[in-house]
């Protein structure tokens, strides 16, 4: 099979590679060798993504790629694209195996950081205000607040168990903060909190029911611990609900 492209490194930008068609093609590029192109990009830019990796093991992991991506798509007479890509699947694993397990961790010790940071400022928040307003609320917001926090620390090692080599430039599809994603997820767990306390919403699982949310700590903080694991699904079944007692207020008008 013939190659039909000339690959080359681009100098106008670190760790990136050039896949131009030959200027003699005139039929359909392979479908082989399309794939193989498509794979070579989206390996490069999870290459530039490793902002943690040193210049030095980069360049290692992109002479292996260069070298893959003209053996399977430049020679005239020999392209060879399916020995290229399983070598790509080979240097994909061995990129996952050496940086996915630092990625993962960095990422969960953030998330924790950021998590106990966060727990201990509006924990202070809450005692302030319920010192102030007298007011158990504010302590029920407090433990609520925290069970998210741990909730949604656990939720991420459950959900990226093991990691994709695609996870490494985007860990979250998602795309959120540490930061943002915990408070999201908080503030989400507060407002389930007071759909709970007002009536809105119910919940009834084996002796646990709404009625008893006031009087356990517990249940409090096991509240927020289930608005943490369900991150993904809290805000979306949060916002229908606030949709569905908006429409029955303007059926009632």
């Amino acid at each position: 099979m013939k190659g039909y492209f000339v690959v080359y490194e681009n100098e106008e930008e670190q760790f990136d590679i050039k896949c131009d068609l030959r200027p003699d093609i005139e039929d359909e590029v392979p479908e082989s060798q399309s794939l193989l192109f498509s794979e070579i990009e989206n390996t490069c830019n999870v290459l530039k993504s490793l902002d943690k990796t040193s210049d030095e093991v980069k360049r290692k992991y992109f002479k292996k790629l260069l070298s893959l991506a003209q053996v399977g798509l430049v020679p005239e007479k020999s392209a060879q694209p399916r020995m290229a890509m399983i070598a790509l699947d080979k240097l994909k694993t061995e990129i996952l195996h050496i940086e996915g397990k630092r990625i993962k961790n960095q990422y969960m010790k953030r998330l924790g950081i950021v998590a106990a940071l966060l727990s201990t400022f509006v924990g202070g928040v809450m005692c302030l205000l319920y010192f102030f307003l007298r007011s158990n609320a504010f302590c029920m917001m407090g433990y609520t607040w925290f069970g998210a926090m741990v909730g949604a620390w656990i939720s991420y090692g459950a959900r990226k168990f093991q990691l994709e080599f695609e996870d490494m430039s985007i860990i979250e599809k998602d795309m959120l903060e540490p930061l943002i994603r915990l408070v999201y997820i908080g503030c989400c767990a507060l407002i389930f909190e007071l759909f709970l306390s007002c009536g809105i919403a119910t919940i009834t699982i084996g002796s646990i029911t709404t009625e008893s949310l006031k009087s356990s700590v517990e249940i409090q903080i096991l509240v927020g611990v289930i608005c943490g694991l369900v991150e993904s699904k809290i805000g979306i079944d949060i916002y229908k609900k606030a949709n569905s007692v908006l429409k029955i207020e303007e059926e009632k008008e």
